[in-house]
């Protein structure tokens, strides 16, 4: 018998407030702070979490930004939980859907991981509303080198291939093994035990019906472009760009973002964010927090 993960479990009480708006036939779940209907600062989550991942950087940011809300992806949290095809396109047009749903005038997105591939595809798409992208461990998608060939073979690098096997992984995810794996491969290695015993939360939500399926369609929506994806993201962003790196992301390497400044036509900041790695805002909350304020407030107007 299947136990069932009420919302509660996922939605988790603090500074903020549960919204579910609709856009583009879908229903998005945000945690929302602020009143703010002239710019708000949207935050993506990688894989395997949710909205959850920007805990402790959500409060700080509300105190230099009118509005913030962090948006849990198609297929991820409890936001739209339906089977069925999801592209890189389609997320990014997600987040647009959701901003326009809320009536906010103009916004700036920041994202991790796949989040932060979210955020570039919305740079390509180029909304007229659209400040600024802040990306978190997340090279440009036309950036990334091949998996295959590369020396060394850390284990966060081999875990990249693994994901993108068919085999086993959607039980893993619903066990939550593969939770503790990414963990395991791409934080930094003092913050692992931290990030293990906070998940409970990613655990529950990975256990939903469908839940586990659509969290993994939506990692291979980030890492399989299309062609018609490519030559959107060919053209280079036109609005500034914050890069977030942690010096010990065990997903990405150097060479993997080296290529990010012929993709930006705009200012193009990299920060490297030491004793930190994948998983920025909640490795290095303040570094992060303090990072992402200035960028936005520079360039919201």
């Amino acid at each position: 018998m299947k136990t069932l993960i009420p919302a509660s479990a996922i939605e988790l009480e603090g500074p903020w407030t549960h919204r579910h708006v609709s856009a583009g036939g879908a229903a998005f779940h945000v945690a929302d702070m602020g009143e703010g209907m002239d710019h708000a600062l949207v935050l993506l989550h990688g894989f395997p979490e949710h909205w959850w991942a920007w805990r402790d950087v959500l409060p700080t940011l509300a105190e230099s930004t009118s509005r913030v809300f962090a948006l849990d992806l198609r297929g991820f949290g409890t936001s739209d939980l339906t089977r069925g095809d999801c592209d890189l396109q389609q997320m990014a047009n997600d987040v647009i859907g959701v901003v326009r749903a809320l009536g906010v005038a103009s916004f700036s997105v920041a994202g991790i991981g796949i989040g932060g591939t979210v955020a570039w595809m919305i740079g390509a798409l180029a909304p007229l509303e659209l400040r600024s992208i802040a990306v978190l461990s997340a090279p440009h998608p036309l950036g990334v080198q091949p998996v295959i060939g590369r020396a060394p073979w850390a284990g966060g690098r081999v875990l990249q291939g693994r994901l993108a096997l068919p085999t086993g992984r959607e039980r893993a995810l619903r066990s939550g093994s593969l939770v503790t794996t990414v963990f395991r491969a791409w934080a930094s290695p003092g913050n692992v035990d931290g990030l293990v015993s906070q998940s409970g939360t990613y655990r529950a939500a990975l256990r939903r019906p469908f839940a586990a399926h659509t969290a993994l369609r939506g990692l291979s929506a980030a890492r399989k472009i299309s062609r018609e994806e490519r030559r959107l993201l060919a053209e280079p962003v036109r609005v500034p760009v914050l890069s977030l790196v942690g010096r010990d992301d065990g997903a990405w390497s150097a060479l993997d973002h080296a290529a990010d400044a012929q993709f930006v036509d705009a200012p193009l900041t990299q920060i490297v964010i030491r004793e930190a790695g994948h998983f920025l805002p909640e490795e290095a909350p303040q570094a992060v927090a303090e990072a992402l304020s200035a960028h936005v407030v520079a360039h919201a107007n």
